[in-house]
């Protein structure tokens, strides 16, 4: 039997011991704690995910769990952006619920048990326009009907720019021309924009019959039906007065309703000069595009011949061969009766269907009814 240790031959062990592991590193250290069970501390250390949480359902005690959001995530300090809860009591959004709702208002769940599928874009329709007659009910039509936020499929956009003789003085009205010019010329090179030529402005000015100030709704939609644009810019020079240095001033308008939709304004601190003007008109040219680009699509029935509709817009709009539009009667306009103001336009009534068989150029286009009608000149098309 061998002789026991000593206690100063142990110690004597664990030095050697402990020399070997520094020469070493700690790479040797962390393997002992490994050999001995204490795992990996690196491994400790990092956080890993648990595979489940990369499924949407998970079996926990035998019932299904759900990956769903988290409704106090950002409310309450530490909380998860997801968690899992049974199946059946995920939190659902107010806007899904409305959603929901709606959907079976409209006969979905009906369908669905008597095995008929409806379409996702049919029952997208059958949604809005039970949303538009509950609104229309509480009085709120209108404020949906002309809301923002859709892309149009017609990506482009036909306008005019106008110097606007009838708010700028006459002593200004060289200097207003230059503004209209230096800005129809920058819109020419943004992408999908078509700037009517200045010839054909001034034919429109001619015979809109314009009567009053130029920016006047009914003017701005005479003057839209003329050139057959869908957005008109009103170029306009306020003269110095006082500490006033001068103004200039683009005003973009929609031709559909005959609505302002945007003002750019700026002081001339330099004084009112030709150079201030193309440099104020060129600098601002991209975000008048862009509300141009942002409003309702639209165009017009020219005339119809033979059971085919003729439309006054064609590729300087955007129209391609197949796009299908809707003819419709635009919103009405609701005032109030005691202050006279604007409060919204209701609804847009669809009055027919119509789809493009051909192209006639630049500002034209061929339309074949599908519903509706008959069709008659100076009515609205949108796309469908």
């Amino acid at each position: 039997m061998p002789k026991s240790f000593s206690p100063l031959m142990r110690f004597g062990l664990a030095l050697v011991l402990i020399a070997v592991l520094l020469l070493n590193g700690c790479g040797a250290w962390k393997s002992a704690k490994e050999w001995a069970g204490y795992g990996n501390p690196d491994q400790d250390e990092e956080e890993t995910a648990p595979p489940e949480a990369q499924q949407e359902n998970v079996m926990i005690d035998g019932k299904p769990y759900i990956r769903s959001k988290n409704p106090y995530w950002l409310t309450y300090p530490d909380q998860p952006e997801y968690i899992y809860v049974e199946k059946g009591k995920e939190f659902i959004p107010m806007q899904q619920r409305l959603i929901e709702a709606i959907a079976k208002a409209v006969g979905r769940e009906k369908d669905k048990a008597a095995g008929k599928a409806i379409p996702p874009d049919k029952l997208q329709e059958m949604v809005k326009a039970e949303v538009d007659r509950i609104l229309k009910e509480q009085g709120l039509g209108g404020f949906v009907s002309t809301a923002k936020g859709q892309k149009s499929p017609v990506a482009g956009r036909a306008v005019a720019v106008i110097p606007d003789t009838t708010e700028t003085p006459r002593s200004q009205e060289g200097l207003n021309r230059t503004m209209a010019t230096s800005l129809a010329e920058a819109l020419r090179r943004t992408k999908d924009v078509t700037v009517s030529e200045d010839a054909k402005v001034r034919e429109a000015l001619n015979k809109a019959g314009i009567a009053g100030k130029l920016g006047m709704r009914p003017n701005i939609q005479a003057l839209g039906d003329q050139l057959g644009v869908q957005g008109i810019v009103l170029t306009k020079v306020i003269p110095p007065e006082g500490s006033n240095p001068g103004v200039m001033v683009l005003d973009v308008y929609d031709t559909f309703q005959g609505n302002k939709l945007q003002s750019v304004v700026e002081p001339a601190s330099g004084g009112l000069k030709p150079e201030a003007a193309t440099k104020f008109a060129q600098q601002n040219a991209l975000r008048v595009g862009g509300e141009l680009m942002n409003m309702d699509w639209f165009g017009r029935v020219d005339f119809v011949k033979e059971g085919q509709v003729y439309l006054n817009l064609g590729q300087n709009a955007g129209l391609k061969v197949g796009d299908r539009l809707k003819v419709v009667q635009p919103g009405k306009e609701v005032v109030n009766p005691t202050t006279h103001a604007t409060l919204g336009y209701t609804s847009d009534a669809a009055v027919g269907e119509l789809k493009v068989t051909e192209l006639l150029g630049a500002t034209g286009a061929v339309a074949q009814g599908i519903s509706g009608g008959p069709f008659k000149p100076g009515e609205k098309v949108k796309a469908k």
